[in-house]
C-alpha cells in the first residue's frame, strides 16, 4: 500500500508548505498528459465519465494516502495528522470540461490555468484529476493536481503509478538508477552554506516582484538522447542542458527590457531530492542554487560554465530549511527576497510510453508553480525520449512571457534538441517503429 500509515504527523516541510498557501498562494503541484482519446470517448464522441471514475477509483483503491485528510486535532499547537476521510466519492475527485474552441494548446493551457487556480479544498482528499475532451483530432488531455503537503514531484510520480499502465507497444527499458542519499558531514554542509553565502544577493531583475493568482502557461519540446548527448559533450548533464537553455530565455527577456548588463548572473533554485534509495512517498526535497551567466549570447559558453558549478557541488548535500523559526521567517520573507531569481524544476519521468484506461499518454509535461516574488518558472519532464518544458509566468509581471520561451527554445535548437511542430506531430501520432497509432473514432 503506498502512503503513509493512520494518524503519522505532518512534517515540518509539510506544514512549511502549508503555510505558503495561508499567505494566499496555492501550494499544489500539477501535470498535464495529452492522450490519443478515442478509448475514452463513446460513439458519438461523448466522454465515457462514469467508467472512468471506476477506473480510477478501482485504481487509487489501495494508495492511502489519496484518501486521507490532514487533522487538527490539538489546535495549532501540534502539527496535523493523516486520517482516512470519513467519506470518499470519486466524483469529487475525477472532474470533466471540455476545452473550449478551437480545441488547440493555446485554449488548453488557458483552460488549466483556470481549474489550477484555486487552493484544494482541505476537507477532503487533497488531489483531482480533470479529464478534457475537445482537443483537435479526438485527444483528451488530463490534469492532475496534488497537494505539495501529500508529496512532491518525484513521489507524486510514485503515488499515481497505479492510474497508468505501460503501452503494449513498449519495449523493456532500463530502469532509472537509485537516486544517491544526502551527505550528512557536518563540513560538508557548511560548505554548502559558504556557497550559498558566496554566491551572495541576487541581481534585482523586472520580473522579480510578488506574483498575483493569474497564469499563463507555454509548452515546449526537446528531443531527450540529444539533450544528454549535449550535456555529455560538455561534460555536464541534462539538467546542465537545461539551465543553460533558461539561461538564454533570461538573456532574450533581459536584452528585451534593457536589463542585460556585463558578467550578469542569473541565480536559479534546483529543486533536489534528499530520498534515500528504498524511500518513498512523501516531501524529501532540498534546493540548490546556482549560477546561471546569462550575458554572453552563446549557449555553448554558457554551458560549459553552468557545468563547471553545479559539478564543484555535486558531492553535496541539497539545503533545506531547518528548524520551525527559520520555516516561518521564509514563509513572511518570500515576497521580498533577494536570494533567487527563478526557481527551475526537473524530473525524470517514465523512460517508456504509457496508457491510460486503454489511451495511450502522447505526452506529459509537469505545470509548475510561482511562489514570492519569482514571476517566471520553469518545469522540466523526462518522458518516452521527449523532454518537455512548461514555462509559467504571472502574465501581470510578464505580458512578454512568449520573449523568454523563444530564447530557451532557440538555445535548445542550437545545442541540437530542439523539435518542432513536425516533430512533435510524428512522436505524438506514431507508436515504436514508427507504426501508425489508432485514430479517433
Amino acid at each position: 500500500m503506498v502512503g503513509r500509515g493512520r494518524g503519522e504527523r505532518a512534517s515540518p516541510l509539510d506544514l512549511s508548505n502549508l503555510r505558503v498557501e495561508e499567505h494566499g498562494l496555492p501550494m499544489h503541484i500539477a501535470a498535464l498528459a495529452v492522450l490519443d482519446g478515442w478509448p475514452l470517448l463513446d460513439a458519438g464522441g461523448r466522454l465515457r465519465l462514469e467508467e472512468l471514475r471506476r477506473h480510477v477509483a478501482d485504481r487509487v483503491r489501495d494508495v492511502e494516502r489519496l484518501h486521507q485528510v490532514l487533522v487538527w486535532a490539538h489546535g495549532r499547537h501540534r502539527a496535523p495528522t493523516w486520517v482516512t476521510a470519513p467519506v470518499f466519492d470519486v466524483a469529487d475527485h475525477v472532474l470533466s470540461r471540455r476545452v473550449p474552441p478551437p480545441g488547440d494548446e493555446a485554449a488548453l493551457l488557458a483552460l488549466c490555468s483556470d481549474l489550477n487556480a484555486p487552493p484544494l479544498d482541505r476537507s477532503r482528499p487533497l488531489w483531482e484529476l480533470w479529464l478534457l475532451p475537445g482537443l483537435a483530432g479526438g485527444r483528451v488531455a488530463l490534469l492532475l493536481r496534488l497537494h505539495h503537503v501529500v508529496a512532491d514531484g518525484a513521489a507524486a510520480l510514485e503515488l499515481f503509478a497505479a492510474l497508468f499502465d505501460p503501452s503494449p507497444e513498449a519495449s523493456p527499458g532500463p530502469s532509472a538508477a537509485p537516486s544517491r542519499g544526502p551527505l550528512v558531514a557536518v563540513g560538508r554542509r557548511l560548505r554548502r552554506t559558504w556557497q550559498l553565502l558566496r554566491l551572495g544577493r541576487a541581481p534585482a531583475l523586472s520580473w522579480n516582484r510578488p506574483v498575483g493568482t493569474r497564469r499563463r502557461h507555454l509548452l515546449l519540446r526537446a528531443d531527450f538522447a540529444a539533450v544528454r548527448a549535449a550535456g555529455r559533450a560538455h561534460r555536464g548533464t541534462v539538467n546542465d542542458v537545461v539551465l543553460a537553455a533558461v539561461g538564454g530565455g533570461a538573456h532574450r527577456l533581459l536584452e528585451r527590457r534593457g536589463e542585460l548588463a556585463p558578467g550578469l548572473d542569473l541565480h536559479v533554485s534546483v529543486p533536489a531530492s534528499l530520498r534515500r534509495p528504498g524511500q518513498r512517498g512523501g516531501n524529501r526535497v532540498g534546493v540548490r542554487p546556482v549560477a546561471v551567466p546569462v550575458s554572453d549570447p552563446d549557449v555553448e559558453d554558457r554551458l560549459r560554465s553552468v557545468a563547471a558549478w553545479t559539478a564543484r557541488q555535486r558531492d553535496w548535500p541539497p539545503l533545506q530549511p531547518a528548524g520551525r523559526l527559520l520555516q516561518r521567517w521564509a514563509v513572511h520573507v518570500m515576497s521580498r527576497q533577494r536570494l533567487i531569481n527563478m526557481v527551475v524544476s526537473n524530473l525524470p519521468g517514465p523512460r517508456q510510453p504509457l496508457e491510460f484506461a486503454g489511451a495511450r499518454v502522447l505526452e506529459l509535461f509537469q505545470l509548475s508553480a510561482l511562489q514570492g516574488n519569482c514571476a517566471i518558472g520553469v518545469g522540466v519532464l523526462s518522458y518516452a525520449g521527449q523532454l518537455t518544458v512548461d514555462v509559467v509566468g504571472d502574465p501581470d509581471v510578464v505580458p512578454d512571457l512568449e520573449v523568454f520561451a523563444g530564447g530557451v527554445a532557440e538555445a535548445l535548437e542550437r545545442l541540437g534538441a530542439g523539435l518542432d511542430v513536425d516533430d512533435v506531430q510524428a512522436r505524438t501520432h506514431r507508436g515504436p517503429g514508427g507504426s501508425r497509432l489508432p485514430g479517433p473514432r
